[in-house]
């Protein structure tokens, strides 16, 4: 890690929301709802809440992305050059929601509970697309499909799950429907006269295409795979271990149960079950952990177990590294390499309580490629589990000074991971795994070293009232080409952290909002439309007609201070005006051959 920009001018006083693309961040900021760019940090939106508005108990969430252009631009060329953005964020409490387009400020949509009878509103999210918003009503009663476009309505009652972190409920992916994935069928868990339901919904009309009572005694959740073609569903871990796949159309496949353990006396707790369940990354695997302190990887061909995942309460891995933190009494932290065999310290028991369920596997986290997983297994919980999927090994094992609660690897870069910890004050690790460890092509025995801790104490100043602070950190969904960001803060402000520094970010005339800044790569390579031209406007009527192209006018400035780029006029031929017929305008750059 190179530098930490941590910036006074990007703090705020609010909790906030990032947008899937990481193009703005909307937040709260007293009665007011704040849109900012997260290219240029501009203000882009303030609009003013009703009084009305329970701001204390609000939720925010942003539209799925769409390729959709922005209301301002001229219409262009092809829609499919445009980058994927979200153009809506809503704005709820426990009785009203409200809408609201970045691409134009007099559109809003207010959706009211009205007199309530069915509870209040516990969670609010798009659905499908941006014109789609999903209302759960207090006490699992129901959810509303609420349309954007008709105002057309759709009850479904009795869901089993209040919705929250898509607990019972998801959209089955098809990518050639969707930017972000979301596709066609809605998988619905409810639950009526006892017995667990599973509704797949058809998109549009969520008329009931087919409804299927499931195997389970009590399913505590549905999983759709990355492909679409199945659905996991698995009961609760003290009915022991059940797990059901189903096939898209909602026929049972194959029931998957817990093989007798030779080592009860060992584990100690023969009869629970299952924990998590993920899908791996890629179309063949499939994770679950379970309270035994396994995780067993199974096959999509069989779903039988392949892999097995085991978590020791001693460490003695010759081919893992393993790195102990240390807190001196300044409160410096480092990580030492720790000897083999090597106890972490286990879970605080209290009073009164056996120690069982203070274990299992609680986190699974996998990088984009699918090769590497971390774990983290509640009986041990400051250690955090590095596994090579290609070795089918720990690599690197990270013992803790306190526990943690978070693992996400970074959306786009696949070897780098951000634990967050419990800490009272906002402390961050970033692990960086080794490029080649992270690679499918090759898998080495290079371990990559301990990670880099990073604490924000000082950037923050701590939530008033007697309430501890939340504190949340999430990685910003940044493209490849750009350098990685996150944003950490607590129920009354965030910050926003670049590790690695910010992108150098160039300003072009002729769009408005997160549009009018793009890096220069974006622009060269036809990432980003080409935008309309101010100065060259009164020449368009004749010059685009005779040269059919378009010709892009840059400002020698740039932007927060970044030192300025000389040379434009010998890049980009507009400023002296030299368009020739069938030239491009990259004529004498070299930038025609690379591209």
């Amino acid at each position: 890690m190179e530098t930490v920009d941590v910036s006074p001018q990007y703090k705020a006083t609010s909790p906030s929301a990032p947008s899937p693309t990481a193009s703005h961040i909307a937040c709260l900021s007293g009665a007011r709802l704040q849109i900012r760019s997260l290219a240029t940090f501009e203000l882009v939106r303030n609009i003013s809440l009703p009084s009305s508005h329970d701001v204390r108990r609000s939720q925010l969430a942003w539209s799925p992305p769409s390729t959709s252009p922005n209301g301002a631009l001229t219409p262009p060329r092809r829609l499919s050059t445009f980058p994927p953005r979200s153009h809506r964020v809503l704005v709820a409490d426990d009785d009203t929601t409200r809408v609201y387009d970045l691409r134009d400020e007099k559109w809003n949509a207010v959706i009211n509970n009205g007199s309530g009878g069915m509870g209040k509103n516990i969670n609010v999210e798009f659905g499908r697309d941006e014109n789609e918003v999903l209302v759960w009503s207090d006490f699992v009663s129901r959810v509303m499909v609420w349309s954007l476009k008709t105002g057309r309505t759709v009850e479904i009652r009795d869901p089993k799950f209040s919705g929250k972190e898509s607990r019972g409920w998801g959209y089955r992916r098809c990518v050639e429907e969707g930017v972000d994935g979301r596709g066609s069928v809605l998988a619905l868990l409810c639950r009526s006269l006892g017995v667990d339901v599973l509704m797949l919904l058809a998109p549009g009309t969520y008329a009931v295409i087919k409804r299927v009572e499931l195997a389970t005694q009590d399913a505590q959740g549905i999983r759709w795979s990355r492909d679409g073609r199945w659905l996991a569903v698995w009961d609760a871990a003290s009915l022991g271990y059940g797990l059901c796949i189903y096939t898209a159309d909602g026929h049972l496949y194959r029931t998957i149960s817990h093989d007798p353990s030779d080592e009860l006396d060992k584990w100690g707790i023969e009869g629970l079950g299952i924990k998590t369940v993920q899908w791996v990354p890629g179309n063949e695997w499939l994770a679950v952990g379970g309270w035994d302190r396994r995780v067993r990887i199974l096959s999509t061909k069989t779903f039988s177990p392949v892999v097995y995942l085991d978590h020791t309460t001693q460490i003695q891995v010759p081919s893992a590294s393993v790195y102990a933190e240390q807190v001196d009494a300044r409160g410096f932290r480092s990580f030492v390499l720790a000897q083999q065999p090597a106890t972490p310290p286990k879970a605080l028991v209290e009073k009164n309580d056996t120690g069982l369920m203070k274990q299992g596997i609680s986190i699974m986290a996998f990088n984009k490629d699918g090769t590497i997983c971390a774990t983290r297994d509640d009986s041990t919980p400051t250690t955090v589990w590095i596994w090579d999927l290609c070795t089918l090994q720990p690599r690197t094992i990270l013992i803790l000074h306190s526990p943690f609660k978070a693992l996400q690897w970074h959306p786009s870069y696949p070897s780098r991971l951000l634990i967050q910890s419990t800490h009272d004050s906002p402390t961050l690790y970033l692990y960086t795994a080794d490029p080649f460890f992270s690679s499918k092509s090759s898998c080495t025995n290079s371990a990559a070293g301990p990670p880099t801790s990073l604490s924000l104490s000082d950037s923050f100043i701590k939530p008033a009232g007697s309430a501890p602070a939340n504190w949340t950190a999430r990685w910003l969904n940044t493209e490849a080409d750009k350098k990685s960001a996150m944003v950490i803060g607590h129920q009354q402000g965030y910050v926003l952290v670049w590790p690695d520094g910010k992108d150098q970010v160039l300003r072009f005339e002729g769009q408005e909002g997160d549009e009018s800044d793009d890096s220069l790569y974006d622009i060269l390579t036809g990432r980003t439309p080409v935008p309309p031209l101010r100065d060259s406007a009164r020449r368009r009527s004749h010059d685009s007609e005779e040269v059919g192209e378009d010709v892009i006018d840059i400002q020698k400035e740039t932007v927060q201070g970044l030192e300025s780029i000389g040379n434009f006029e010998d890049t980009f031929r507009e400023k002296r005006g030299i368009v020739s017929r069938g030239r491009s305008v990259f004529d004498e750059s070299g930038l025609d051959e690379m591209f």
